[in-house]
């Protein structure tokens, strides 16, 4: 029983205790069913997305997706991630545009995410990564899945899931030209199939891995026919090698398009019964000056959010030069706004997608889809196991030994004298006798530490049970509990307001809750700090 002088404090750590616990839920894993992505509460996720990443200043100017094409990987990109004072500037600015996951096409796996990706959960944000990198990825022409692409792709993996605001991981963007034999397409489905395989043989949380490819052919209204056999290839055969989410790039809906003249009718009805949730992975008129994201009514309206799980916005960083994406131009700690931010700004605050519950929803289309014809039927092998010496090689090597040491052995036992015999029984004898001695010792000594322990349990503190296995894993640190977000809000705090020149990032709103509006009264304005009014 608790005396009353202690209450007080008993209160307050139970108080502390319990607010952690709220903290933990606030960033709930996103699970899929069927076609759709739904919180852990039942409610439908929907995207709302921007591409976060950043070409160093130092770099030629040219767009993201260029730049990442390149053949080296040095000096070509900035990892966002990695940065918690530059997520500390953006995250209030996601907010104010009710962002809810950011897009990293390349993450350097040496450096620590816990910062940002801390930062980003407490504001409700979650991020999907690619695991290739500039030079590392699997080629268009001349394909290739080697033990270095392998590497690369698990080891992104082993960096990043442990975080709860992970919604997944993207094999490749738009780098099948075909899916016969010899095409690159078989080689996506086998880093596939060998991601996937990873992630179950390292025992961590079933992580979502999927795929993004362009769907219309180019500017045009039409459906892309080889994207067409793309998404049907991913998705066909067993379920070990199959996709778990579609990405589409869209890039064709301009200022003054529609529904149907910008061709998302067309891909909309294409993809009607996928049965895997899809998304706009890039969007966004192509041609810059004609952006006025009118698109996101439409996306996130009646005619495609039964289909559709929203879709993440091409870009978020201006980076030149004119004509130029980007919603924000930024230099050191200061973000300047451009003209697009307001129109996203105006159209993202009206949305209101058609969703469902998790619970009244009947997945109706769940197959795996038809694999289109001249699909290739076998492919490219694991190359860690590739590497590997063969199975069969492995057992008759060792067969053979086994059968020339016993013969070894047999010629050698009929060739002793009986003396040399005894006096192998005898050292035997002598090794038994000595071990059962020292296994005695053992045990006398931890009854005698037991005793000691019963005797005098105040010895014991937190401090020493803290090396205990048990304990640690209770308190979060343990290998499978590295993720605990019991802890997020404790330990960010601090650093938060080690930033005092940035607006303040907000914690995620409640269900039903939207960020207030903002006013934006020129294309380059600074943001000011937002208020909880």
């Amino acid at each position: 029983m608790i005396p009353c002088s202690r209450l007080p404090s008993f209160l307050a750590i139970l108080s502390l205790w319990t607010s952690a616990q709220v903290k933990a839920q606030d960033v709930p894993y996103i699970n899929i069913k069927g076609s759709k992505f739904f919180y852990a509460n039942g409610s439908q996720f929907f995207l709302k997305g921007v591409v976060y990443q950043q070409v160093p200043d130092s770099d030629e100017q040219g767009s993201v997706s260029a730049n990442l094409a390149r053949s080296s990987a040095d000096n070509i990109y900035v990892d966002p991630l990695s940065d918690a004072s530059a997520c500390q500037r953006d995250i209030p600015y996601f907010q104010r545009l009710n962002v809810n996951l950011v897009r990293s096409y390349g993450i350097d796996k040496t450096k620590n995410h816990d910062d940002c990706m801390k930062l980003l959960a407490k504001a409700g944000i979650y991020a999907l990564i690619d695991v290739p990198a500039p030079g590392l990825t699997i080629a268009s022409l001349n394909p290739t899945w080697n033990d270095v692409l392998y590497d690369r792709f698990t080891s992104v993996i082993d960096v990043m899931h442990t975080y709860p605001n992970l919604l997944g991981f993207v094999v490749g963007d738009n780098v099948i030209a075909g899916v016969g034999e010899t095409d690159s397409g078989p080689y996506v489905k086998a880093a596939v199939r060998d991601m996937k395989a990873y992630i179950r043989q390292k025992d961590y949380r079933p992580i979502p891995v999927g795929y993004v490819n362009d769907v219309l052919q180019g500017n045009a209204a039409a459906i892309d026919p080889q994207s067409k056999d793309t998404w049907e290839y991913l998705n066909c055969g067993g379920i070990d090698d199959r996709i778990d989410f579609f990405g589409a790039n869209m890039v064709s809906f301009c200022k003054g398009s529609t529904y149907t003249g910008s061709g998302y009718n067309n891909a909309t009805q294409s993809l009607s019964n996928y049965s895997l949730p899809i998304f706009l992975a890039a969007y966004g008129c192509s041609q810059a000056l004609s952006r006025d994201f009118s698109e996101i009514k439409v996306i996130y309206g009646q005619q495609m959010s039964p289909t559709w799980s929203g879709g993440i916005i091409y870009e978020y960083f201006y980076q030149g030069p004119e004509p130029a994406y980007g919603l924000v131009s930024v230099s050191g700690s200061k973000v300047s706004l451009r003209t697009n931010f307001a129109d996203v700004l105006t159209s993202i605050a009206t949305v209101s997608p058609s969703s469902v519950a998790s619970a009244s929803y009947s997945p109706s289309d769940t197959d795996a889809a038809t694999c289109p014809s001249g699909a290739a039927t076998s492919l490219p092998p694991n190359p860690r196991i590739a590497l590997a010496s063969p199975s069969s090689t492995m057992s008759g090597s060792s067969t053979k030994g086994t059968g020339s040491a016993s013969a070894s052995s047999s010629s050698s036992k009929s060739g002793l004298s009986s003396g040399a015999r005894a006096g192998i029984g005898v050292g035997v004898a002598v090794v038994v006798l000595v071990a059962i001695a020292v296994a005695l010792l053992f045990i006398r000594r931890r009854r005698r530490q037991k005793k000691t322990r019963e005797d005098e349990p105040e010895q014991w503190t937190k401090t020493d049970l803290a090396a205990d296995g048990v304990d640690r894993e209770a308190r979060g640190h343990g290998p499978h509990m590295a993720d605990s977000n019991a802890r997020f809000e404790v330990e960010d705090t601090g650093k938060i307001r080690e930033l005092p020149e940035h607006p303040p990032i907000f914690e995620a709103p409640g269900e039903g809750e939207n960020v207030s509006e903002m006013a934006v009264s020129s294309p380059r304005t600074e943001l000011p700090a937002p208020s909880r009014s």
